[in-house]
């Protein structure tokens, strides 16, 4: 395995990724303990639990189990390519609050072309 440099709510998205995966399929309980472990190490108790416990993190899961669902029933064509970037733009969202509360800086990512969002009635995660 190799380490890249990433945000930390962008690591904390991939921990809330493997945890989704790991409740559809414990094939994927390895792949999260590991990922949990390593990211743990790298905090201190006290901002550990805070931030794994908190209702950003719980949002980001419940962002990619959105995402993941409308995924899935986009194989079957159930749900529009439009419902499947909506949820994943969700993830963006999620990822923000959490970089913004834990680590008070904005994310290296950007995102463009979702103004629609921002002026629709569409119900944030």
């Amino acid at each position: 395995m190799i380490n890249i440099l990433v945000d930390e709510a962008y690591a904390f998205d991939y921990l809330s990724i493997l945890e989704v995966k790991k409740q559809k399929s414990s094939s994927a309980t390895e792949a999260w303990s590991k990922c949990y472990i390593n990211l743990q190490i790298q905090f201190d108790s006290e901002k550990w639990f805070s931030m794994i416990n908190s209702q950003e993190y719980k949002n980001m899961i419940t962002a990619n189990e959105l995402t993941f669902n409308a995924v899935d029933k986009a194989k079957n064509n159930e749900v529009t390519a439009q419902h499947v970037d909506y949820c994943n733009y969700q993830r963006h969202i999620a990822k923000q609050k959490f970089q913004e509360k834990f680590f008070m800086c904005d994310l290296s990512e950007l995102k463009i072309g979702y103004e629609k969002y921002t002026h629709n009635n569409h119900t944030d995660v």
